[in-house]
């Protein structure tokens, strides 16, 4: 599924918000540049991922999938 993601750059020169047209797939991690200052960076996918679980009598723990629940702007890292 592809969506229009706003990040902050980590750079402290820069602390620029950006938007990308980026791909949401199964990764955990993801990695952009910012267009302002070409600073590569991570941005950890991991900490959105919410599982979504059916309850009830007859679900027995039956388990619908990952649902990412983003903020309106996503964090970047320095990559190491």
């Amino acid at each position: 599924m592809k969506k229009r993601l706003a990040f902050k750059c980590w750079n402290t020169k820069c602390k620029r918000t950006y938007t990308l047209f980026r791909e949401l797939t199964n990764e955990q991690v993801i990695i952009v540049a910012c267009p302002y200052c070409n600073a590569e960076a991570k941005v950890d996918l991991k900490p959105y991922r919410k599982k979504n679980v059916l309850r009830g009598k007859n679900a027995a723990g039956q388990s619908l999938g990952d649902e990412l629940q983003l903020p309106d702007v996503l964090p970047t890292q320095q990559p190491e």
